[in-house]
């Protein structure tokens, strides 16, 4: 038997500042670097990573317009994105805040990883079977 994988999960853009020190409230602090990764989402990650390992691996969830990059990583690494909609709510995102020490601060803005509703759930479940995995 053949075993799919679907994956629902966040898409997000990462947005990586190296700093002295962690920000405090109040204060105001320059970064020395910032890195953007496309590779971010808890959701992104496990379907890269099953990909990788060999498996067939369906990605449904939402991207903004600017969510290109983002389904360019899921191509790369094997994973089906036929089940990704782009909506108009920008991709979601995290702001990550990476101290000299290693320590890290993260905000996260879900976007358009918020947008799923009950009824594209239901059509992405209808192109799976018994015995694939979710």
């Amino acid at each position: 038997m053949f075993v799919k994988f679907l994956n629902f999960g966040s898409l997000n853009i990462d947005y990586v500042y190296a700093v002295d020190h962690i920000v405090q409230p109040g204060e105001t602090i320059s970064s020395t670097g910032l890195k953007l990764h496309s590779g971010g989402g808890k959701g992104l990650n496990q379907s890269g990573a099953l990909a990788r390992a060999g498996a067939d691996v369906y990605h449904a969830g939402m991207v903004g317009p600017d969510g290109d990059m983002l389904l360019a990583v899921c191509k790369e690494n094997g994973v089906n994105i036929q089940h990704v909609k782009t909506v108009e709510e920008r991709s979601g995102n995290a702001i990550i805040q990476v101290s000299s020490a290693g320590q890290n601060s993260i905000v996260l803005f879900s976007g358009a990883n918020r947008k799923n509703t009950k009824e594209n759930v239901a059509e992405v479940l209808s192109h799976f079977d018994a015995g694939d995995i979710l």
